[in-house]
């Protein structure tokens, strides 16, 4: 047996012992620790802790790149302790999110946004203690069918029992096929929450959110849910297209009420009057990244991966830098 400790993102601690053929997010479930995973299989990222120390045995994953491993980048369910160790975790001890639970949930509204993306409004009918960390997500289960699908909270935790979300159309989805052929206010649905790992880093003055399609949702949570009073946070979002783009005037809006916050956007291909041309990346000027800054990505793979290349060519370090990874599934 070994010990693993925990480091948090408040400065919180906690000490685990893991069993040799266990690994680390097993232990922590074992002994009902609030640390945060899913699927506990290597396919949701939710798990994700950097090793300050030790030496661990981890399974092969298509999440991190080699560089992110050789940074010290683990998805504590795939990984085995062969010493004592040390890792840091993205978000705080406390407060902790509730564990995850599921929910009935009655549609309110479905707004179809664009040709590819609408906007699903959820009343929960029991929310009880319920709490969520912007960032984090649901998975969805419309009414009569099997499948159940992830989608980033882009609401607060203020706005409970109410939760929003914003759904990218997938050719062939089953949640795609309900939301075009049948999803309607009074509808009740099935939602297992919360879940995932990705969360603010409020430790730094300078906050960057970069998000491609519907990678804004969890953005917008962090930013919605932060202190208009406190740091300077800069949001550049993108689309491919100018049919793709959606929530323009939600994103001006937010950006006249709030001081702290300065909104870019642009779309890769066509031209629209006001916007930008280019991806999200490309709206980040060397002299956005000051030193200190924290930046947190959501988006397709192919962004996310130019945005960290694009960081870490400018002096961010990979600590500075937090993503949640989503591809889109049927």
């Amino acid at each position: 047996m070994f010990e693993a400790r925990l480091v948090f993102q408040d400065g919180g601690v906690l000490d685990v012992a893991v069993n040799a053929d266990e690994t680390l997010a097993e232990a922590a479930q074992r002994l009902d620790l609030p640390t945060r995973q899913d699927c506990l299989s290597g396919e949701c990222g939710a798990c994700i802790a950097r090793r300050m120390s030790g030496d661990i045995e981890s399974d092969p994953t298509e999440l991190l790149t080699p560089e992110e491993r050789r940074e010290g980048l683990a998805l504590t369910c795939q990984t085995r302790l062969t010493s004592n160790a040390a890792f840091e975790l993205d978000y705080p001890l406390s407060p902790a999110p509730t564990a995850a639970n599921r929910y009935d949930a009655t549609v309110t509204a479905v707004d179809r946004l664009n040709t590819t993306t609408s906007r699903l409004r959820l009343l929960l009918s029991d929310a009880g203690d319920l709490r969520f960390a912007p960032g984090q997500y649901v998975r969805l289960r419309p009414p009569g069918l099997r499948v159940a699908r992830p989608y980033s909270i882009s609401s607060t935790p203020a706005d409970l029992p109410s939760i929003e979300l914003l759904i990218r159309h997938v050719p062939g989805g089953a949640v795609s096929g309900w939301l075009e052929a049948s999803a309607a206010p009074g509808q009740v649905v099935r939602l297992q929450a919360p879940l995932g790992g990705f969360a603010t880093d409020d430790r730094s003055g300078r906050q960057i959110f970069i998000g491609g399609g519907t990678g804004l949702a969890p953005l917008l949570s962090m930013i919605r849910a932060s202190d208009a009073s406190t740091g300077r946070r800069l949001l550049c979002f993108g689309c491919s297209t100018p049919t793709d783009l959606f929530h323009i005037e939600t994103l001006k809006a937010l950006e006249s009420a709030r001081p702290d916050l300065e909104v870019r956007i642009a779309v890769m291909s066509g031209e629209v009057e006001g916007i930008a041309s280019g991806t999200a990346v490309d709206l980040l000027r060397p002299e956005d990244l000051e030193a200190g800054c924290a930046v947190h990505l959501c988006g397709p793979p192919m962004m996310v991966t130019a945005a960290q290349s694009f960081l870490r060519t400018h002096g961010v370090p990979s600590r500075a830098i937090r993503s949640e990874r989503f591809s889109l599934r049927a």
